[in-house]
């Protein structure tokens, strides 16, 4: 197969890499081992070392054991970036159990269908977040319920702080069996038990949730291997030989991404802790919060999305700040703008940053990413090349010929991290992936580009029906669904259109019933009943009301038709006002 990216490798960078045999806990403890007084984690300025987090971690494995665990069963973890989500993932892996991933602000109905398609019988959630949950809950499956607060790991000082400002708002954790807080569970065993290794690395380990290839929602099974494979090539990918020489001392990143995501939580979070380096778990997606963290923190590495990005470059807090601590910087999740990246990489090295912002490419069906830049030959309008053990083409959509050098395709992925498979859905995971004619099972991703004679790779666009606002997956087809049942809506479509910091946010087209209330009322109506149905990315930013919306010739709703044509519509305003302006 044809390779030219590997003659751009960086000297440190191996076209292949030997990756540990080893669940999810075995790597972090083995870590913990090595690295005993390293920090790991740290959470609003409270640190935790590499040996306490593995204490925790046990503890905790021997408290769900005593709730009943057992082997493949599945624990639901709803929460943002915070120590209990870190110490719960790999307790829960510690078991042999399954981590279902979910948004912490998943709506209730959309939670119950998480729980139930996925057979999870624990939950971990914030309290904050629990009164909208407790009716539906009730009536689940659920066996157990733990409660977090986000006062858990706060030092005196703060928590004080945190209580008076936010914490005396939030409701009381009901008074029921059901329901344990957080200090209650960690008192359920006496102190942790002797490991026993209760599951292969190449089992399911993980759920996340994604658009599959196709744009409707998928849920995506994930092995211990398919992650310590990405985490033994972070190294690399952030500038660093992936041997015994490398020293992860000092060496630390800003934990901002969702842990939900796969890019959160395999980047983040689990190449850092597989390797001795500092994960500084953000809880708050906002760059106001990041401006804070680069100060005080200093962290050596951001991975992010464009939003925040931008975000950094409006804050009047990093005018002064001194930058030099970061020595590299991703962007991933989304498109990365050809003027942000020149900005952002204006922005920091202006305040001693030696490196620039770097794009990669991924998809959830191998974790996260497949391929970035290289640090010493990064390109503008690239995702960059192949990692170790990648291999990356170009085909003919929906078939499996591979196109000539800089024509466009279909990205196609072949990687030691491929998913294990949709959840229940072998049709859909015979689709995705597929056997080629060079014996490899090669993942059909969905998305359009090319690569150049240098085995560079241009991606171009979604094929599949996803937006991204904010980085976050949005699907169209569940705002219609939703839409669709408000009284007064005939027909919708929902797209995507350009914002100047969310990148794109959801603007939503209705056709309305006979009958229906004036489009005031109606409006109102459809954004009550999508905040309350839908993650609030999903949520549509604006509504126009048409008399028809245009088909396809076998009568579908042609939303190409409709993103092209407020393409032109915002083009043409545009081009009124700077004519205004003249």
């Amino acid at each position: 197969m044809n390779t030219p990216w590997v003659k751009y490798y960086d000297p440190w960078f191996k076209p292949s890499l030997t990756y540990p045999d080893a669940t999810l806990y075995e790597g972090v403890a083995q870590a913990a081992r090595r690295f005993p007084s390293h920090p790991a984690l740290t959470f609003m300025g409270r640190q935790i070392s590499y040996a306490g987090m593995l204490r925790e971690i046990d503890l905790a494995a021997a408290c769900l054991k005593q709730l009943g665990m057992q082997p493949g069963d599945v624990a639901t973890i709803c929460l943002p970036n915070t120590p209990h989500a870190v110490i719960f993932f790999y307790a829960v892996n510690r078991l042999g159990g399954i981590c279902n991933m979910v948004h912490p602000l998943t709506p209730a109905e959309e939670l119950s269908h998480y729980i139930r398609t996925t057979s999870s019988d624990y939950l971990i959630i914030l309290d904050a977040m629990l009164a909208k949950h407790t009716e539906m809950l009730e009536q689940s499956r659920i066996q157990k319920t733990i409660v977090c607060s986000i006062m858990d790991y706060l030092n005196s000082g703060l928590k004080i702080g945190f209580f008076l400002t936010k914490g005396r708002k939030i409701q009381r954790v009901p008074q029921r069996d059901f329901y344990l807080k957080w200090s209650s569970f960690l008192l359920l065993a006496g102190g942790p038990e002797p490991y026993q290794k209760t599951m292969d690395a190449h089992d399911c380990a993980v759920y996340l949730h994604s658009g599959g290839t196709t744009g409707s929602p998928k849920t995506i099974k994930l092995s211990s291997y398919n992650f310590n494979v990405l985490a033994v090539q972070g190294p690399q990918i952030i500038g660093y030989p992936a041997d015994d020489t490398f020293d992860p001392t000092g060496l630390s990143m800003v934990t901002i991404l969702p842990l939900f995501h796969g890019f959160g939580l395999c980047m983040g979070m689990h190449t850092m802790l597989l390797n001795g380096m500092r994960a500084i778990l953000v809880p708050q997606f906002s760059p106001d919060v990041l401006a804070d963290v680069l100060i005080r923190e200093k962290p050596s590495f951001i991975a992010a999305v464009p939003t925040l990005f931008e975000g950094i470059l409006k804050n009047k807090k990093l005018e002064q700040a001194d930058l030099s601590c970061l020595k590299a910087v991703f962007c991933g999740g989304d498109s990365l703008p050809k003027d942000l990246k020149r900005r952002f990489d204006r922005f920091i090295q202006a305040r001693g940053a030696a490196c620039s912002l770097r794009e990669g490419y991924g998809l959830t069906e191998t974790v996260t990413v497949c391929a970035v830049n290289p640090m010493q030959d990064a390109r503008e309008d690239s995702v960059g090349i192949p990692l170790a053990d990648v291999r990356m083409k170009v085909v003919e959509p929906k078939t499996t010929h591979e196109v000539p050098v800089g024509q466009d395709g279909e990205f196609c992925i072949h990687a030691p991290t491929i998913m294990l498979g949709y959840l229940d859905d072998p049709e859909a995971t015979a689709e995705t992936v597929r056997l080629h004619e060079d014996g490899l099972r090669w993942v059909h991703t969905g998305d359009f580009g090319n690569m150049d004679a240098d085995g560079y790779f241009h991606f171009k666009q979604r094929i599949k029906r996803i937006l991204k606002v904010s980085g976050i997956p949005v699907f169209p087809s569940q705002i219609e669904d939703v839409v669709s049942t408000v009284p007064g809506v005939r027909m919708a479509c929902a797209i995507g259109v350009p914002h100047p910091y969310k990148m794109q946010v959801v603007k939503l087209f209705v056709v309305r019933e006979a009958d229906a209330p004036d489009e005031a009322t109606l409006k109102e109506r459809i954004i009550g009943h999508c905040e309350k149905n839908l993650i609030q990315y999903a949520v549509p930013r604006e509504i126009e009301f048409c008399a028809d919306l245009p088909l396809t010739k076998v009568g579908k709703i042609d939303f190409v038709s409709l993103e092209r044509i407020e393409i032109e519509k915002r083009q043409a305003a545009a081009e009124n006002r700077q004519n205004e302006t003249a």
